[in-house]
C-alpha cells in the first residue's frame, strides 16, 4: 500500500504539451521555408508563440513539461529570424 500512495502523490507531467510544442514549431518552421503568407509575417509568430505559451504554463502549472514546451516554441521562433 505504501508504494501506491507514492505514486498517487507524484505529479505526472503532461508530456503531450512538448509533442505539440514540436508540431507548432515545425509548423512555424515550414511556414517560413514555403512562405505562407499568413504566416510569414513576424507578428502572427510571435502572436502564435504567445498564445501557446500562455496555454502551456497555465495547464503546466509549473511543471517541468510546460517549460521544455514554452522553450520549444520560442526557440523556433528565434530560429526562424537567424535561419
Amino acid at each position: 500500500m505504501a508504494g501506491s500512495d507514492k505514486q498517487s502523490a507524484k505529479k505526472k507531467q503532461p508530456y503531450w504539451l512538448v509533442y505539440l510544442a514540436l508540431l507548432i514549431g515545425g509548423m512555424l518552421m515550414l511556414a517560413d521555408a514555403y512562405q505562407i503568407t499568413h504566416l510569414h509575417r513576424w507578428t502572427a509568430r510571435i502572436g502564435i508563440a504567445l498564445m501557446y505559451s500562455a496555454i502551456a504554463l497555465l495547464v503546466g502549472n509549473g511543471r517541468r513539461a510546460g517549460f521544455m514546451a514554452t522553450a520549444v516554441v520560442w526557440l523556433a521562433v528565434v530560429a526562424t529570424y537567424f535561419l
